[in-house]
Formats: structure tokens, sequence, C-alpha cells
């Protein structure tokens, strides 16, 4: 069944939202996309008699849709349960709006990096400001929330909140031009700490300022995966073509590390050259399965992209960025089923 023609009414879809004996169907998530003010309010009427584990199971399967559709938008969802009571549901609704580009959701996002209660919430929050910040450079929303947003996002970096708080709110600060900025880029970078690294190579790698490659380059050898990884992806953010013959010499060498092969992959395919294009093409003939050569394919798409153009298709794609994920390793999680598309729904899809 195709599922852009399902008329099914949103009462029945809330219906088997709400029947816990069975799996809520796949083919019912894209019915949450758009909601209209009666579906909205028929949503949230049902919405707090649902156990934890159905609600989570929900979002992360709009996660999963919102990830390979481009059509879907579950923006309107997504605000409704930003001050849910479970916290994992403010986490994923915060996910939900990672593209969101509406300046009406900066205070929220303002009120939940500093006054919500969970960690995790606010590291969330401070990372999604991160686009607001990249939109205020851009000019595309109004200088005085762009200046309270870089404002408030340097005061939790040199604030008292856990120091994931603050190293999300430092990744996010990389795209202002604000002279505080460096500073504070500089600081994290020299702590040492590999959490702390590790956000400043991000910051880098965001601030499209190449004075930062010889840090940048130092850290593409460095012993920490996490650090490593940041240091691959700030160097094809920066298009550090100083960097490539040690990138390149890298795959010849060979990467355990899945997430630091692919990464470095497309890094390279951002810096460019004819040895890229070459060793991207061997690598796409030796592939080890069809999702690495999907990969490398995207990376190529870019390389030729990028050199005709002068641009970039797009940074490191967002399966591999670098987002605050949750724990669901409770005991009440383990012996609960996760709604995911599984194959009897797939199977009604079609």
């Amino acid at each position: 069944m195709d599922e852009s023609l399902d008329l099914t009414p949103f009462s029945a879809v809330l219906e088997a939202l709400q029947d816990l004996s069975t799996p809520f169907p796949a083919r019912f998530l894209r019915h949450f996309s758009d909601l209209t003010r009666r579906n909205l309010k028929d949503f949230q009427q049902i919405w707090p008699n649902l156990p934890e584990l159905r609600k989570v199971s929900l979002l992360e399967d709009l996660e999963t849709v919102l990830e390979s559709d481009t059509v879907v938008n579950f923006d309107e969802l997504a605000r409704v349960l930003l001050f849910d009571p479970v916290a994992a549901v403010r986490v994923i609704a915060l996910r939900l709006l990672w593209e969101c580009e509406d300046s009406r959701l900066i205070p929220d996002l303002l009120t939940l990096s500093s006054k919500d209660p969970d960690e995790t919430t606010r590291a969330t929050s401070a990372s999604v400001l991160g686009k607001f910040v990249l939109l205020g450079e851009l000019e595309t929303i109004r200088a005085d929330l762009y200046t309270e947003i870089v404002n408030h996002l340097v005061k939790i970096v040199e604030g008292n909140d856990h120091a994931r708080v603050k190293q999300r709110a430092l990744e996010s600060l990389g795209y202002s031009s604000h002279p505080s900025i460096p500073g504070l880029i500089q600081n994290a970078y020299l702590s040492n700490e590999p959490g702390w690294v590790s956000s400043a190579l991000c910051a880098m790698g965001r601030s499209a300022d190449d004075s930062w490659a010889a840090q940048v380059d130092k850290m593409l050898s460095s012993p920490d995966p996490d650090v490593q990884f940041e240091a691959i992806r700030a160097a094809g953010e920066l298009e550090l073509t100083g960097s490539r013959e040690k990138m390149l010499a890298a795959l010849e060498e060979g990467v355990d590390d899945e997430e630091i092969r692919l990464a470095l992959i497309w890094s390279l395919s951002q810096i460019g050259g004819d040895e890229v294009k070459e060793k991207l093409d061997e690598l796409l003939l030796n592939a080890v399965d069809d999702d690495e050569a999907e990969w490398i394919e995207k990376a190529i798409d870019n390389l030729e992209f990028s050199s005709s153009s002068g641009m970039q298709i797009s940074k490191l794609p967002s399966e591999y960025e670098d987002e605050d994920e949750l724990d669901y390793e409770d005991d009440e999680f383990e012996d609960e089923e996760n709604y995911d598309l599984d194959d009897d729904d797939e199977e009604d899809n079609e």
C-alpha cells in the first residue's frame, strides 16, 4: 500500500496508539506529520495516559522516519512535547526539531538549556541552539535574538553546569563570529580533556576559520577515537588541503573503526583533489557491503559537485552527527517490545 494514499482517519491512528496489546503499525507513523490543530488537540488528550515505553517507542520510530523521508515534518508534534514530564520524551522531541528554523522555538530552547532538571535535555537543547547561531550569522533571524542566544551559550560555557552541557554549548558557539568565541575554543582545546578537546574541534570545524588548521591537523592522529573523529570532521569542513595526505595515508593503512573510516571518506570528499577521486573510486570497487558502497557513492557525488560548483552538498551526513543519545537499558525497557519498523508492518506497506 502506498503510504502517501493512506486515508485512515486520525481517530483510528490514535486508537491504535492506545491499543497496547499490539505494536503500533508503522504505516500510521506518517499520520503524525503536519498535524492540524484539531488532530494535535486530540493527540494531547490521549498522550498523558500512554505508558512511558509506548511514548518513547513512538517518538524513536518517528525519528527513524524523519531520517529517511524529507517530506514529513513532525515539528508541531515535537513542540507540544518539549515540556513533557518524561525526560526521554523531551530529548527525542528536541531531536525531531533538529532541522527546525522557526525562531519562535528559541525561547523554549533557552529555557530548556538552562533550567531543565535533566542533564541530557539541557545538553540537547544547547545543541539545537547551534542551528539558530548559524541562522544569526546568516542574518536570517533578528539580531537581538542572535545576541541573546550567543550570550546565553557563553554563560553556560563559563558557568557551573555539567561538562557535557557546557561542551554542547561550546560546539553551538562554533558557528559564531563573536570575538570572545576563539578564546573559549582555545581554552577547551588546551585542557587536554578528551571531551573538551572534541568539542573544541567540533567548534573549529563550524567556524569556517582555517587559522585552526594546525590544531586540527595535530589531532588527526589522536589515540582517542572521539577526538580523532572530530578532527577528521573539522578537517573536511575547513577543507584543509594540508591534511589530505595524512588522511589518505590513514585510509591506505586501514582503519578498524567504521565511523572513523567513513568520516575520513566524507571529509576527503570535502577537501577534494585528484588523489581523492582515485582513492574513492578504488574504495568503491572494493566496498565490503552495499551500505559502504552507498556511502562512498555519496562521497563521490559530493566531491564531483564541489569540484564543479565550488560548493559542498552537505557536511557529514546526519547519521554520523554527534547527537546526545539516551540509554534505555533499564530493566523495565528490556522486557518490552520496541515498536520499530518490523517486517510485518513493512509487508502492510507494500
